[in-house]
């Protein structure tokens, strides 16, 4: 008879790699993490399952150790440890008895807190995964929009103090005519000629609003007023140079953390629905229409 070790085939990388996409797999790595939190908070008899002793060893000696010497940039003096040990013994001990006595019920803060904890550990959960080739060319075949190069925009402004509002719209009239836009408006130390920048450069000098409004212009006459972080402007865009295509190679880093973030939002969606499922929503008529349409009819009642 064969040595039990080869009655099984050995889990290649991409093996795991094709389970670790699986949302069952999340969900069943999360289930064993919260395993502790849910134990206290079933409802169950505290007194028919006896509490553990709290155990302190030199991991979480270790864990006090370098979480001080991160804040402070040096390791703690003997006196300095034994006072975080202490600490940390006080708080856990503390936070036992305040959930026995059901002090964590009904607390917003700590309500929240919990549920931050299962965000991040979901998170972590999808993080694990490493998407495929092809989907990775799925993805950036379906959102060219994500990924494609920055269109370059060229213009001209002409700024107004924002109290000179009624000036800027009556200027507006004689760009249109032909006045020369060096002889109207205000001082500002901004070059009035902008050229071949991206969305990020004229976000950066003049605010964000300002440059998806200047992106947004259409044709090449004088418009506005636009407001910016230092007035108003009325604005001629003279050239917009169409963004070049990009190749996959190019953007393939940002492919990935999109392709994970996308991830992330399925598995949290699917998790909660499976929530719902699990433990039911129960509301009022007037409150349904205000609840996420998650899983199928019956989730929330």
């Amino acid at each position: 008879m064969p040595p039990p070790a080869t009655l099984a085939a050995p889990m290649t990388r991409s093996r795991i790699s094709s389970l670790l996409r699986e949302p069952l797999v999340h969900f069943l790595l999360l289930g064993a993490a919260l395993f502790a939190v849910s134990a206290w908070r079933t409802g169950g008899d505290a007194s028919a399952v006896p509490t553990p002793p709290l155990r302190i060893g030199e991991g979480e000696v270790r864990w006090l150790r370098e979480t001080w010497t991160l804040q402070w940039q040096r390791e703690p003096t003997p006196e300095e440890l034994r006072a975080l040990v202490a600490e940390y013994v006080k708080e856990e001990l503390l936070s036992r008895e305040a959930r026995e006595m059901g002090l964590d019920r009904d607390d917003t803060y700590v309500r929240r807190r919990l549920a931050q904890k299962v965000e991040f550990l979901l998170q972590d959960t999808t993080r694990l995964a490493e998407p495929t080739e092809e989907e990775l060319r799925r993805l950036f075949a379906a959102h060219p929009e994500w990924f494609g190069g920055e269109t370059l925009v060229s213009f001209t402004q002409v700024y107004f103090s924002p109290d000179h509002r009624a000036e800027a719209t009556a200027t507006l009239p004689r760009l249109l005519a032909g006045a020369n836009p060096m002889d109207q408006g205000d001082m500002l130390l901004v070059d009035a000629e902008i050229r071949a920048a991206t969305r990020q450069a004229v976000a950066a000098q003049f605010g964000p609003k300002f440059a998806e409004a200047v992106l947004a212009l259409e044709g090449d006459a004088w418009q506005g007023p636009i407001e910016s972080g230092y007035g108003l402007h009325l604005v001629r865009v003279t050239e917009r140079r169409a963004a070049k295509p990009r190749e996959l190679a190019e953007v393939r880093a940002q492919v990935v953390e999109r392709w994970r973030d996308e991830r992330h939002r399925e598995a949290s969606q699917e998790y909660l629905a499976s929530l719902y499922r699990k433990y039911g929503v129960v509301a009022d008529e007037s409150v349904r229409p205000m609840l996420p349409q998650l899983g199928p009819p019956g989730g929330a009642r």
